[in-house]
């Protein structure tokens, strides 16, 4: 699937004018985002979804960006996405995850098309909405500055989970990746049973290594009693401390 081929679909007949939100609609949510992976910032969306198209993304389908300068921004309603680089062997590169209540290609639209922009893959059945190519800073003004305020909000996470991913990865051993990964979800919960949403091969695609070495490395941790188990549902640390100090010790 293309961009241009959901461009074309449009039929823009919904005004762009000012509109009231409920009180409880927030520009700056809680944050629920880790390295490398982005969740709910940007719910305050689904307030203006009529103005957009919908389309749906079976697991393992992908869109190509191929308009040029004209990239308009998606929301993430339902489902999860992974954006990465392709090189010429086909091999994925920098993925960063996206899950629903987050917006998708909005550094692009805020550069004005300075932002390069990749291919997004489904990683499970997900319901996006794009916007149309017309809208424009302004008219996301007059309908509601909140908006406005969602999308810097919501690229300021984006650049901080990101460049926390980065810093993880500078660790040569992947141990220490993967202690150090699980050490920033439970700085983010605070709690030590979290559900977790990612999977380990989602997990190993981030930190740069093979599904199969993500396995023996969470293997571990359950043999030294440092987790009790890893799974999309949830993730149970027994042993913080230890955690930490095998992230830092390499």
């Amino acid at each position: 699937m293309f961009i241009s081929e959901l461009l074309s679909k449009q039929t823009q007949t919904t005004p762009y004018v000012a509109r009231e939100f409920p009180g409880y609609v927030s520009a700056c949510p809680p944050l629920r985002s880790v390295p490398g992976v982005i969740s709910n910032t940007s719910n305050i969306w689904e307030q203006v979804l009529d103005i957009a198209y919908m389309f749906t993304l079976k697991k393992g389908e992908i869109i190509y960006p191929d308009t040029g300068d004209i990239v308009p921004f998606l929301y993430l309603k339902k489902g999860k996405v992974c954006i990465n680089q392709i090189n010429e062997e086909g091999k994925v590169f920098n993925p960063h995850l996206i899950f629903s209540g987050s917006l998708i290609y909005e550094a692009f639209f805020i550069t004005e098309g300075q932002f390069h922009v990749m291919p997004i893959k489904a990683l499970e059945d997900s319901e996006l909405y794009i916007f149309p190519k017309n809208l424009t800073f302004e008219h996301i003004l007059a309908i509601n500055p909140l908006l406005v305020k969602n999308l810097t909000y919501s690229q300021a996470v984006k650049d901080l989970c990101y460049s926390k991913l980065s810093c993880i990865n500078m660790y040569v051993k992947p141990l220490n990746r993967v202690c150090l990964f699980i050490y920033e979800m439970y700085m983010l919960h605070q709690k030590k049973t979290i559900h977790s949403y990612i999977t380990q091969a989602e997990l190993a695609l981030l930190l740069n290594m093979h599904k199969v070495t993500m396995s023996n490395i969470i293997t571990h941790l359950k043999e030294k009693h440092i987790l009790k188990c890893f799974t999309k549902t949830e993730l149970t640390i027994l042993n913080l401390e230890e955690l930490h100090a095998l992230a830092l010790h390499e």
